[in-house]
């Protein structure tokens, strides 16, 4: 039997107390004093889904400070253009790589918009078990079989922006996407706000970022029960600051991502730091920013799920510790 012990993030609220492991299970939940000498203490949660994903660029190394229309507006940004020139064997192994670094740093699974039509979505599926894959078409126009295609292998869509491609296009593929039951998500408002009927009318299962959104945005985004995908880090790296607090008090279900690879790490508590600093900077509190990242992507993924531990569940288990350079994560986990 192994114990660690702590704040227990359970379906019935926050518990202090111990988690009991064995056999990869959690053998027991109890509160107070752990019974023995936990090897290791902290926030306890069930390992949270990263959102919002692209590890495709995991092997790019960048050499200084790009815009975000440099780094990755396609077709001729600097992600896309090492997409296009690195050899297939080098993204599945750099996918690989860091899907493994992803686990490590606390994350269960994760949802990773991935570029390169079909192939992109089978290398995608290669190097990883743990992904959720969105795909993009290649295609300048829509393309059905393109699209019948991507579908077979991924499990939806994910669309770079509203402004990457005309709106008729997005309609088709929104619809394409919904008739194979996929989910369906956008980039929107990232540095420029887009027009937010336009983006709801497509029935998206999610947003990412709405940096560039007003409150009026928001509220439309809480009243058609759409969630948002915070990326804090990546919006930082390229000066765009997301109204956490405003989505939050608009009611808005938020989520929690690291977006690109080649800009932030697979570390789920650097993150949580980060959206952390920005959401009390803006009048909140970390006990919402850990509810975000705990539950945000689970129910993205699973719409109403109760979100907490409990005993006989699989012990997929993140413990976050507050130290000197930050929140560490431990991460327990059969297989690891």
């Amino acid at each position: 039997m192994e114990y660690i012990s702590g704040d227990i993030w359970t379906s019935d609220g926050i518990l202090n107390g111990y988690v009991a492991m064995e056999n990869g299970r959690i053998a027991e939940i109890g509160e107070g004093t752990c019974p023995e000498h936990p090897v290791c203490s902290g926030l306890i949660v069930p390992a949270p889904v990263n959102a919002h994903t692209h590890i495709g660029d995991a092997g790019l190394c960048l050499d200084r400070k790009y815009s975000l229309e440099e780094l990755v507006a396609p077709p001729d940004g600097v992600k896309h253009t090492y997409l296009s020139k690195t050899p297939r064997k080098d993204l599945v192994n750099n996918m690989s790589s860091f899907s493994e670094r992803l686990r490590t740093g606390g994350f269960s699974s994760f949802i990773d918009f991935r570029e390169g039509g079909a192939k992109g979505c089978r290398m995608l599926r290669e190097a990883s078990r743990n992904a959720v894959i969105l795909g993009r078409p290649v295609s300048e126009t829509f393309d059905e079989k393109e699209a019948e295609d991507i579908l077979r292998i991924a499990d939806g869509m994910g669309i770079s922006g509203m402004r990457d491609m005309s709106y008729r296009y997005l309609e088709k593929l929104a619809d394409a996407t919904h008739r194979a039951g996929g989910i369906f998500a956008v980039h929107a408002s990232e540095c420029r706000r887009d027009d937010i009927d336009a983006v709801l009318a497509l029935e998206p299962d999610f947003l990412v970022h709405m940096c560039s959104s007003d409150k009026g945005d928001l509220r439309k985004c809480a009243d058609a029960d759409v969630p948002v995908v915070v990326c804090a880090r990546s919006n930082l790296y390229f000066g765009l600051v997301p109204p956490i607090k405003d989505m939050l008090d608009a009611g808005v279900r938020v989520a929690v991502g690291t977006d690109n690879a080649m800009i932030c790490s697979a570390d789920s508590g650097a993150e949580l730091d980060t959206f952390t600093d920005v959401l009390i900077s803006q009048g909140g509190k970390r006990l919402d920013a850990v509810r975000c990242l705990t539950e945000g992507g689970k129910k993205i993924l699973n719409d109403g799920a109760n979100i907490g531990l409990k005993a006989g569940a699989e012990a997929d288990i993140s413990v976050y510790r507050v130290g000197s350079h930050g929140t560490e994560v431990v991460r327990f986990s059969p297989g690891l």
